[in-house]
């Protein structure tokens, strides 16, 4: 969801510009206080800020983006930009967020995987140099290597990263909500 903060006439146009554009349902705030409440109540993925409305309320910029939490900013001029104008900055700036946080999504799978990846080494390690063993009972011995064959299978999915594979058409497609999906 968008919330576009303006006191112009032309947020209404400006918003019906948008939802096409970004398929997300945008809100308007006209005032300072509507701004906060709907920050508080909601939660956006985009703040449209208008650079016109900030000019009016000194404080706007910095009590809307201290409510605003993980929302990505965006400021627009509705005083000399067109309403398709707009719309498209405002898909641009959709189109970097959904970009930025595909990226953290990745950076994110990488250091947890490489992280797995050390932690099911050593208990394959450990469970190889157990069942090597001569003094386990059967009971034991079998414990241990479903344990190792389980570390095994976990060690064989990490290696199998899919958007590593050559000729791998896993790709990110962007959902109506503004978030990013897998799709094979």
């Amino acid at each position: 969801m968008i919330l576009l903060v303006t006191a112009s006439s032309r947020g209404e146009e400006c918003a019906a510009a948008i939802e096409p554009k970004t398929h997300q349902k945008v809100q308007i705030a006209a005032s300072l206080n509507q701004a906060v409440g709907l920050l508080q109540a909601h939660e956006y993925d985009v703040l449209v800020l208008d650079e016109s409305f900030q000019q009016l309320e000194a404080a706007a910029e910095s009590m809307v983006t201290t409510h605003a939490g993980m929302t990505v900013p965006i400021y627009v001029n509705l005083s000399l930009h067109g309403a398709e104008r707009v719309a498209l900055e405002v898909n641009r700036g959709l189109q970097r967020l959904v970009g930025e946080r595909l990226a953290s999504m990745r950076a994110a799978e990488n250091l947890l995987r490489n992280e797995l990846r050390g932690e099911v080494t050593a208990i394959l390690l450990n469970s190889e140099l157990a069942l090597r063993e001569q003094s386990l009972s059967p009971g034991i011995k079998q414990k241990l290597q479903v344990m190792h064959d389980l570390a095994d299978k976990m060690r064989c999915r990490l290696e199998a990263d899919p958007a590593r594979q050559p000729g791998s058409r896993v790709r990110p497609a962007i959902t109506q909500a503004g978030t990013s999906a897998r799709t094979h």
